[in-house]
């Protein structure tokens, strides 16, 4: 059981009197004196007793004070209690599972106020570690190499929230070229460990996808910002990677697979539309329908002799041009 009980049930008993209108101000003979009869002890140091009152002021931001005149404890904020936000062990385990998982955006200047409400919510519940994984890793999550933008996500996150709009040094890949754009952002998104910022630039005179890892420099601007009827969920429907053709139709895409990959492909779908057309003991015959994007051919490229498009042409036309020529970087 990963609650220290004892503690738990000392910071209870605490919690109560502090909040118990009928005896105000209890002072910390008072606290002992209950806490004893209700564990059934037979002593109790004033040291546990300060130590438990810290350690509520540190896991639960308890605002407890000691009052001059009355002599006793109080909570300065009215209402205040621990048990205000009660969590099952299970929801317990899901938040301890996510501090880990926020670990990803550990370079963003939000880090540290997400990972301080988390660590607060986990330990305001466990109270103490599990025993005997207090300097153990359990969860290891993707950690990226490289460069991946996040040092622009709170300034991104700022627009949105603020309708402000970017003033945006871009640099494309391949390219010594740094372009300006006017840029109001709509939706911050991530794509295999790099962030992308969809918004309206006013250089292009559209929604435009920016990755940030290739921003130069990003300031915020005071107005001008571009509001729009921007769906997420209808923009990105036919998008595949981070790549999106908002001008363009989608296409269906006929994948035929070895069956040896059935298992992955159909409890991890390619994409949101996949659907199965045919499946037997040799092939898995599946259809999405997205635009042609140049993650769309490199996901194709990643399982080799292992997938063969059957549609559309222009599709088997890329994946072909491309295979031929990785055979010739052999030859």
């Amino acid at each position: 059981m990963p609650i220290n009980k004892n503690a738990a049930f000392r910071y209870r008993i605490i919690d109560g009197c502090l909040r118990n209108s009928m005896r105000k101000y209890p002072t910390l003979q008072m606290l002992k004196e209950m806490i004893m009869e209700g564990a059934g002890l037979n002593s109790l140091s004033d040291s546990q007793i300060n130590k438990d009152i810290r350690a509520m002021k540190d896991i639960y931001n308890a605002p407890i004070e000691n009052h001059k005149i009355y002599g006793g404890y109080y909570y300065t904020e009215e209402g205040f209690s621990i048990n205000s936000f009660p969590l099952t062990h299970d929801e317990i385990r899901v938040l301890d599972m996510s501090s880990s998982i926020l670990k990803q955006i550990k370079y963003s200047g939000y880090f540290n106020q997400f990972e301080s409400v988390i660590d607060k919510l986990i330990s305001g519940f466990r109270i103490s570690q599990i025993p005997g994984y207090e300097n153990r890793q359990i969860i290891e999550v993707e950690q990226p190499i490289s460069d991946t933008g996040l040092r622009w996500i709170e300034m991104a996150y700022e627009s949105i929230i603020n309708k402000l709009p970017l003033h945006v040094d871009y640099k494309k890949f391949n390219s010594d070229e740094t372009k300006q754009h006017i840029f109001s952002a709509y939706i911050i998104r991530e794509y295999r460990n790099r962030w992308y910022i969809t918004g309206f630039s006013e250089k292009s005179e559209a929604i435009t996808t920016l990755a940030l890892d290739r921003v130069v420099n990003m300031e915020l601007m005071k107005g001008g910002y571009r509001s729009a009827d921007f769906d997420a969920k209808d923009f990105f429907k036919y998008g595949f990677g981070a790549t999106v053709y908002s001008d363009s139709k989608p296409f269906k895409v006929e994948l035929l697979f070895d069956n040896s990959l059935s298992g992955y492909m159909l409890t991890k779908p390619l994409h949101s539309t996949q659907k199965v057309l045919g499946h037997n003991e040799d092939f898995l015959h599946l259809e999405i329908e997205c635009y042609l994007t140049p993650e769309l051919e490199g996901t194709i490229l990643s399982y080799a002799e292992k997938v063969k498009v059957l549609a559309p042409q222009e599709l088997i036309d890329r994946v072909k041009t491309r295979a031929e020529g990785l055979v010739g970087l052999y030859k």
